[in-house]
């Protein structure tokens, strides 16, 4: 567990709107994480996002033989903070990744609120979540024009909303590929939140797509969803595309 750090003893020279930030929200825990301490698990549902002010960390996702790959590394030195988890700032949504400390680690653990107090009084800290949001929106264009562009199906990219309506149960939708974000199914079964990594390369109502009839369960964004739209009328394109999947999925193996 990670252990409360003494502000009065700590050189915040090179941050110094870290001292007006903690004195204005003293809810704000200041931590230092031990080596192979976690900040953020993959697969947990949390809104709590990180400024990490000193020391190292691995971004890990897990494989589907169990292993861990690393994504990033990253290098906090003092002046030049780093931002964690901030699409928890969307609202509560699984985490894709686990980051865990390499060494010691510092750090601030904020809520979403935190970060629109910074927003309104800190502009050096606002550059740094703001950037970050940048890099993350660029990631989720970037994969969805990757997608456009190896498939050409004519994906148009959505950001949906937390309780937006994605396709109700007994009509025919669109097909839906999740970037980011959990997605709410609710049907006949029951009602279960899911991640792209849920779903058959992160395809949402496929089988009722592939075999063009209304879908049997209602789709919700659970929190905030990134993600392609691919029309009906590309449905060849897409059979053409994907055999594999579409074959396994027909079989009933997706």
């Amino acid at each position: 567990m990670p252990e409360p750090l003494d502000l009065d003893r700590m050189n915040l020279d090179a941050a110094p709107e870290i001292r007006p930030l903690l004195a204005g929200c003293p809810d704000i825990a200041l931590l230092r994480y031990r080596d192979g301490e976690r900040l953020v698990v993959e697969g947990e549902t949390s809104q709590d996002l990180f400024i990490v002010l000193r020391g190292s960390l691995v971004v890990e996702r897990r494989e589907a033989d169990g292993s861990q790959r690393t994504l990033a590394q990253l290098e906090c030195e003092p002046g030049r903070p780093s931002i964690v988890g901030e699409m928890a700032y969307f609202g509560a949504q699984q985490r894709t990744a686990t980051v865990r400390a390499v060494g010691s680690c510092q750090a601030l653990c904020l809520k979403p609120a935190h970060v629109d107090a910074i927003m309104e009084g800190f502009p050096g800290l606002t550059r740094i979540v703001c950037q970050q949001f940048t890099r993350r929106l660029q990631e989720a264009n970037d994969a969805l024009r990757d997608l456009r562009s190896r498939f050409d199906l004519g994906a148009e990219r959505r950001l949906a909303q937390p309780g937006e309506l994605l396709f109700k149960a007994g009509e025919r939708a669109p097909l839906f590929q999740l970037a980011m974000g959990t997605v709410r199914l609710e049907g006949s079964a029951g009602t279960e939140l899911l991640a792209a990594r849920d779903l058959p390369e992160g395809f949402l109502g496929l089988e009722a797509y592939l075999r063009d009839r209304p879908q049997d369960a209602t789709a919700v964004a659970e929190d905030t969803c990134f993600l392609a739209v691919i029309p009906s009328s590309r449905r060849e394109a897409f059979l053409r595309n994907q055999p594999e999947l579409v074959l396994r999925v027909l079989a009933g193996k997706g």
